[in-house]
């Protein structure tokens, strides 16, 4: 048999899209800037269902606050970014499986997941909701016992449910699709999310917010826990450049509405200074 000849092998090779990020990839002669898991891509965790942060468009694109600013900070790296669909718990499995070298949405930095993976700095602070049908009268966490009231599974929602709505019966969702889904069918009474999420939900859905509380961890970006350190700390270097030129601001007022949080801008005191005298400047008190 006659071999193919080298230009019909090469043709045949299917090339992969990357989503997110340009840049050039690194030649052979150049080494690489990031240890990663697949040489020269950064291969990101992400959901498609929790708004604002990480969600799908309708050409099945990574969208949302999350990716948008994971997209600019490795596009001023020069890197690309391959996106892969999860939800939460895979998320946080996948990084400590050596998967993913990040997860890209709005993940809490609790300790106790501090424990399996990395994060970088804050970028987003926000609240806990409990969320009803609008014909719902509950205002209270007392009033909350007996009922059904769904979380997603190992979500900081799900402490916060856990410790201030002790006498509900917690029914536990992989994702926020399945929330949304049983309490508009009034499959379950209430359901517990971050309020920036249920801002969203509200604006389509007849929902309220029945009470709220301050989150005590702001949201960040997780990465490999023996990952290559240099990433985490150029992406955090990447959103505090975007906080000086004034990118972060205008991403934060693409996807909320909602003033920044006092926690946030305690972290980042350049963004405290942007916002001071604006709609964004949190409420006195």
């Amino acid at each position: 048999m006659h071999s193919l000849p080298r230009r019909s092998i090469l043709a045949a090779v299917m090339i992969l899209p990357l989503a997110g990020c340009g840049g050039t990839s690194p030649s052979a002669t150049t080494p690489p800037k990031y240890q990663l898991v697949n040489p020269g891509v950064i291969t990101a965790a992400t959901q498609s269902e929790q708004p604002p942060f990480a969600m799908t468009d309708k050409d099945g694109k990574p969208t949302g606050f999350a990716v948008d600013l994971m997209n600019t900070a490795c596009e001023r790296l020069g890197m690309k970014v391959q996106y892969k669909t999860t939800n939460l718990q895979g998320m946080l499995a996948g990084l400590t499986a050596g998967q993913y070298d990040v997860g890209v949405a709005g993940v809490n930095a609790t300790p106790e997941r501090k424990e399996q993976v990395a994060f970088s700095t804050p970028f987003y602070w926000g609240f806990n909701a409990v969320v009803t049908l609008k014909d719902r009268t509950e205002n209270e966490p007392a009033q909350f016992a007996g009922k059904r009231v769904g979380v997603v599974s190992g979500s900081v929602q799900e402490t916060f449910a856990t410790q201030e709505l002790a006498g509900a019966t917690l029914v536990k969702f992989k994702d926020q699709t399945g929330l949304l889904s049983q309490v508009l069918s009034k499959g379950i009474d209430a359901m517990v999310l971050g309020a920036s999420s249920t801002d969203e939900y509200a604006a389509k859905y007849p929902l309220r917010i029945a009470l709220q509380r301050d989150l005590s961890q702001g949201s960040a970006f997780p990465f490999r826990k023996n990952g290559d350190p240099r990433l985490l700390a150029d992406i955090d270097a990447q959103i505090d450049k975007m906080i000086e030129d004034g990118t972060y601001l205008k991403l934060y007022r693409t996807y909320f509405k909602r003033p920044i949080a006092a926690p946030l801008l305690k972290e980042k005191p350049a963004l405290a200074h942007q916002v001071a005298g604006t709609d964004m400047a949190p409420a006195a008190g």
